[in-house]
């Protein structure tokens, strides 16, 4: 009753729409169920369902039914404060014609439960007057009635991809999203590349890409292709495999120089100079961070701004950096930026190597470090400031992954010298 009753609260209160609905269900004699009930309500008040044709002179809020022709996998982009989004497009229509709907979020990630050959009431806002008119979607529900049309769609709606060799670059940690049914499901979002260049990858059943990991080469079977204006989406299913590959991959990369606005590029440089994360709160009341730097490479240097997890990898000066499918944007003061947020990564070049060091927990304005004398490191997982702990794991470029940790008792004749040490320092 409420998906009914949204066409028509511009009329009446929600209580006399009731009422109303009850009047047409008691009137029939019990025959008309409160669905049926509720769309002769709607009716008598003048706003019954249209046809696809009469989308265009439709008002802001329309109500139609139409059969589903084409589902596009949703896809995930970032809105200019930072927030992610998800949006889906099912192609829709009638005997009249073709309508695009457009699912926005929460009914975009339930978008799965909706497939070719269904039949929906859609109630949306239309929004394009062309040939195939876009509708954003308001509220859908399924119908039961009969829909005859043409049951091909030709919007431009995902394809099979073939067979994909490509090498992983890398893969985000796992999220959750909700159906329409209110469960949960899983996805993963990855960035693959190859000598065609470099594609966002969305697994939908994450457990496809178990066990591989970033820098291997894989064959993928199985996988949708979607074109937008700007870059090709693949998405996996539970279909799809992922096997290993022994061809070494070779991704081409982009100069600096031959930035212009709009485009995706591919950069490799040095990190000349770099700010700390900013934390900030997105519009759904998610806490995110923003970090710029400057990287440089033989061609010119180019201001780097990094958006979500991504901002708080630990870099210097220094480091040696890869950037895949990074956007080139304007920033507030006009120059060209480069943006990396969904569906781009971000490679820190170093080497790994296995330690044992024993120090004391500090804080840092980088963070929580070990502070052992003769070195500092940057800790993966904070530890309580101010023990002593004998540390056993990988360092990459001056941070710790621990394996270990162990307590342990101070040294008290060290950590004397150590001040002495500080205070000459000081001193000098």
């Amino acid at each position: 009753m409420k998906f009914h009753y949204l066409l028509v609260d511009d009329l009446l209160e929600k209580g006399e729409f009731e009422r109303r609905v009850e009047e047409k269900v008691a009137e029939s004699g019990d025959l008309l169920d409160e669905r049926a009930a509720a769309m002769l309500v709607v009716r008598d008040l003048g706003r019954s369902h249209i046809r696809i044709r009469d989308l265009a002179a439709a008002p802001s809020l329309a109500c139609f039914f139409a059969k589903v022709l084409a589902v596009e996998e949703p896809r995930e982009f970032e809105r200019p404060d930072g927030a992610p989004g998800i949006v889906a497009n099912v192609t829709v229509g009638d005997e009249t014609g073709r309508a695009r709907l457009t699912l926005w979020d929460e009914k975009a990630a339930a978008v799965s439960e909706i497939a070719v050959g269904d039949v929906l009431e859609i109630l949306g806002r239309p929004k394009g007057r062309g040939k195939v008119p876009d509708v954003t979607a308001v509220a859908v529900q399924e119908a039961a009635c009969e829909i005859t049309c043409e049951e091909t769609a030709t919007s431009g709606g995902p394809g099979p991809a073939g067979d994909l060799e490509v090498r992983l670059i890398a893969v985000e940690s796992p999220r959750t999203f909700k159906r329409r049914d209110g469960t949960e499901g899983e996805m993963v979002e990855a960035v693959v590349g190859n000598e065609d260049g470099v594609f966002r990858l969305v697994a939908w059943a994450p457990d496809v890409l178990l066990g591989v990991e970033p820098g291997e080469s894989v064959v993928i079977r199985g996988a949708t292709a979607r074109e937008n204006d700007t870059a090709i989406e693949y998405s996996l299913g539970e279909s799809a495999s992922v096997t290993p590959s022994d061809h070494e991959i070779d991704i081409p990369m982009d100069a600096v120089a031959d930035l212009k606005e709009g485009g995706r590029y591919s950069l490799a440089g040095t990190v000349i100079s770099v700010q700390p994360p900013h934390s900030f709160v997105t519009r759904n009341g998610r806490q995110s961070s923003v970090r710029n730097l400057v990287i440089a490479d033989p061609t010119g240097e180019t201001p780097v701004v990094i958006w979500g997890e991504k901002a708080d990898e630990h870099l210097a000066p220094g480091d040696r950096l890869s950037l895949y499918n990074a956007t080139a944007r304007r920033g507030r003061y006009g120059d060209l930026e480069v943006h990396l947020s969904w569906g781009s990564a971000l490679v820190v070049h170093g080497e790994e190597e296995e330690i044992e060091v024993t120090g004391t927990v500090i804080a840092t304005r980088q963070g929580t470090a070990l502070e052992t004398g003769d070195a500092c490191y940057l800790l993966r997982d904070p530890l309580p400031v101010g023990y002593t702990v004998r540390v056993r794991g990988i360092v990459h470029r001056g941070v710790i992954s621990p394996g270990s940790i162990e307590a342990v008792e101070p040294d008290l004749d060290a950590l004397q010298r150590r001040l002495d040490r500080f205070s000459r320092q000081q001193r000098s």
